[in-house]
C-alpha cells in the first residue's frame, strides 16, 4: 500500500522540502506578519530578508528528520518561554520505550502534540509521529513544515461508504504499520476536531479506525493485548483562541476556501504566538484493559483523560464570575482565585458580545465540571 499522500516526509526528502521552503516568499512573508507585525508593515522587505537568513542559517543544513528537529528544538524551547509562564509535566516514569498510541485531548491545532514531543526530544526520547487533519494539509508552507516534524495525514469529510471505508483502512493500516514495523510511536486526538467548547469527550470512532486493517485478523479483545495504549491530558491556563472557538464556525460558510484555509493560518500562528499563561500536560497510567467492548475503552480513556486534567484557578474564577450573574455554578474555590489574575481574566471578554463571553466562560468551567464527574 502506497502511503505517500498521508505519510511524514521521510529523510530523503527533508533537504529538497526545505529548499521549497527557502524559495517560499509566501511562507517568510506571513512570519513576517506573525513574529513581527508592526515592524513587517512598515519594512516588510527587510523583516522578510532577516527571516529568511535566518531559517536558512537554523535550517538548510538539515539532512534527516532527526536534525530538522533538532534545529528546530531551540525554536520551541523560545515559543514556552515567550508564550507560556511556565510548561509542567507528570507521568513521565509512564513515558514508553516501545511503539506506544498516546491518545490525548485536543484544544490546539499543532501544539497538544508538540508538547509531548518536545518533553520526548528533552528526554532523549524517540519522538512519534502525529496525527493532523487534512484541512492545514493543501499543498500549503504549513503542510510542508508539519509534515517534516512528523506529522501524518487525517482524511476529513470524505464522501460516500465505500471512499470513507478505503480511507480509514489505509489510516489505520498506516499507523499498524508505523508501530510494528517501524517502531513509530503515534499521537492522535481522542475525537475528530478540538474540543472548542471545553469537553474533552472520546469518540469511539477513534479506536474502530485503529483496529479496522486487524478486524479480519484478530478479535478486539486480542488487538487490545497487543497495542500500548497511553492516555495524555493536556490543559492550558489560558487559550489563545477563546473567543474565536466560543464564536464557533457559523462564519465559515460565508467564505471561501481560500479564505478558510487563511483563516486556519491564522489559528494555527494565534496558538503558537498567542498567551497560554501555564500549560500542564500528564501522561497518564497504559491502559490495562481485558475486555471487548469497544465502547468500554473509549470511555476509560475518556476517564483517565478528564481526572487527570490540570484546573486551573481561571476555571474557578469564569464559575465564580457566571455565579455571581445567577447561573448555578457555585463549585469554584475562592481560596484559589488571586485578584490581579481575576481581573486580568475577566478582561480579555470586555469587548465581545455577551452571549460569547458567557460561552467563553463555560468553556474554562466544563473541564472542572467533567473531572468532578469522571472522579466520581
Amino acid at each position: 500500500m502506497d502511503f505517500r499522500d498521508i505519510s511524514p516526509y521521510t529523510d530523503q526528502e527533508v533537504s529538497g522540502q526545505i529548499n521549497n521552503l527557502v524559495n517560499n516568499k509566501l511562507f517568510f512573508k506571513k512570519l513576517a506578519q506573525f513574529l513581527f507585525p508592526f515592524s513587517s508593515k512598515a519594512f516588510p522587505g527587510l523583516i522578510e530578508i532577516y527571516i529568511r537568513r535566518k531559517f536558512k542559517t537554523s535550517f538548510q543544513s538539515a539532512n534527516s528528520v532527526k536534525e530538522f528537529q533538532s534545529s528546530l528544538a531551540p525554536y520551541v524551547k523560545s515559543m514556552i518561554s515567550h508564550t507560556t509562564d511556565g510548561f509542567t509535566f507528570s507521568g513521565e516514569e509512564n513515558l514508553s520505550s516501545v511503539p506506544t498510541i498516546y491518545i490525548g485531548n485536543h484544544r490546539d491545532i499543532a501544539l497538544d502534540a508538540a508538547f509531548l514531543n518536545f518533553l520526548l526530544y528533552e528526554q532523549n526520547k524517540k519522538t512519534l509521529r502525529i496525527a493532523i487533519g487534512d484541512n492545514l494539509l493543501d499543498g500549503s508552507f504549513a503542510e510542508t513544515l508539519l509534515r517534516l516534524n512528523k506529522s501524518f495525514v487525517v482524511h476529513r469529510d470524505i464522501h460516500g461508504i465505500k471512499e470513507t471505508l478505503k480511507r480509514l483502512t489505509k489510516l489505520s493500516t498506516f499507523i499498524d504499520q508505523s508501530l510494528f514495523i517501524e517502531k513509530e510511536s503515534i499521537w492522535i486526538a481522542q475525537k475528530e476536531g478540538r474540543a472548542n467548547d471545553g469537553n474533552d469527550f472520546s469518540d469511539v470512532a477513534v479506536l474502530k479506525m485503529l483496529y479496522l486493517c486487524k478486524r479480519k485478523e484478530l478479535s478486539f479483545s486480542e488487538w487490545v493485548k497487543k497495542i500500548n495504549i497511553i492516555p495524555v491530558s493536556i490543559s492550558y491556563e489560558y487559550d489563545p483562541l477563546d473567543v474565536i472557538k466560543a464564536r464557533g464556525w457559523d462564519h465559515h460558510e460565508k467564505m471561501s476556501l481560500e479564505e478558510i484555509n487563511e483563516s486556519d493560518l491564522h489559528e494555527l500562528a494565534t496558538g503558537l504566538f498567542g498567551d497560554k499563561g501555564r500549560v500542564h500536560l500528564h501522561i497518564c497510567d497504559p491502559i490495562d484493559y481485558q475486555g471487548d467492548d469497544i465502547e468500554e475503552l473509549s470511555n476509560m480513556i475518556e476517564q483517565k483523560i478528564l481526572s487527570n486534567y490540570k484546573i486551573w484557578p481561571t476555571s474557578h474564577i469564569a464559575a465564580k464570575e457566571l455565579t455571581r450573574e445567577g447561573y448555578d455554578f457555585n463549585f469554584f474555590d475562592e481560596n484559589l482565585i488571586d485578584s490581579n489574575q481575576e481581573t486580568k481574566f475577566l478582561n480579555r471578554f470586555n469587548r465581545i458580545e455577551e452571549h460569547v463571553r458567557k460561552e467563553c466562560l463555560e468553556t474554562y468551567i466544563r473541564p472542572m465540571v467533567n473531572k468532578k464527574k469522571a472522579r466520581s
